[in-house]
């Protein structure tokens, strides 16, 4: 009798979980139950009161499995809200998954072009190094000519007659081009050059007054008056010149300089380049 009652419960159950109504549910359910409870009076009544006295409370029974269907249907209905909301969520990590592919591409495509900048830069730089290279050597095989000596007066020269001036007090003579005891530049290849001098006097009687040379060619003329007070004379020159050729600086003479420690008369020189 006990599997007839459960079957039926099942299959009254059953129907009224597919209707999805839990109210019809409820009363068809408590209407299988008061009829349930009239069989089993009837039953009882033909029973003994032993076999009474042992029967199971099924009602008890159908009550809790009643109250378990309901708890899985709740459970079922959470189930289900729970799988929407991780469906969501799995949604929402798959754009954040394409947006991460999106900038890794992004990212990779930066590292290529880096690298090949970098590639670039490495060309650059290893030309960079041979071009300096080749610089240093040239450099090495270059004549290097340069110089610049003061007059090593300590007082006045002039007037007299036309003179060179030796400017012998030597600051630097870099290839020996430049005498200091003749005070001529001589130049020992061919190229071009350039020559820069300064002349100083405070006279107020003689006119401070100085050539230029190149061999015996005139190339500059200076002058100047200083009426007693320090005045300078300053000029310069680039000249090409072939292997053996002179250059100087001659005081005229009808002229007067004055020169001390402090060096106001000098002579520099140097080659640009030869050619």
């Amino acid at each position: 009798m006990r599997v007839s009652v459960v079957l039926l419960w099942v299959s009254l159950s059953c129907v009224q979980l597919q209707r999805g109504d839990d109210q019809r549910r409820v009363e068809d359910t408590q209407s299988g139950l008061n009829t349930l409870q009239n069989q089993s009076r009837v039953e009882r009544s033909e029973l003994n009161p032993n076999q009474t006295s042992i029967q199971p409370d099924v009602w008890t029974e159908l009550r809790e499995l009643r109250d378990m269907v309901v708890e899985q249907r709740v459970q079922l209905t959470s189930a289900q809200c729970q799988l929407q909301f991780s469906q969501g969520q799995i949604e929402e990590l798959k754009k954040e998954n394409t947006a991460m592919n999106k900038r890794l591409l992004a990212t990779e495509n930066q590292v290529e072009e880096l690298k090949q900048l970098n590639a670039a830069l490495e060309g650059r730089v290893v030309s960079t190094e041979v071009g300096v290279e080749a610089l240093r050597e040239e450099n090495a095989n270059r004549p290097k000519v340069a110089f610049s000596s003061a007059s090593g007066l300590n007082g006045y020269l002039g007037p007299g007659v036309n003179t060179i001036l030796v400017f012998s007090k030597e600051i630097t003579n870099i290839g020996n081009a430049f005498s200091p005891i003749t005070g001529v530049f001589t130049a020992p290849l061919r190229g071009v050059y350039y020559f820069r001098f300064n002349v100083f006097s405070n006279s107020a009687s003689h006119w401070m007054c100085v050539h230029l040379f190149k061999n015996q060619e005139k190339i500059l003329y200076v002058s100047e008056r200083p009426d007693g007070v320090n005045e300078y004379i300053s000029s310069g020159a680039t000249l090409l010149l072939e292997k053996g050729d002179l250059v100087y600086i001659k005081l005229l003479a009808e002229c007067q300089i004055f020169d001390n420690v402090d060096n106001h008369c000098n002579f520099s020189g140097f080659l640009l380049f030869p050619v």
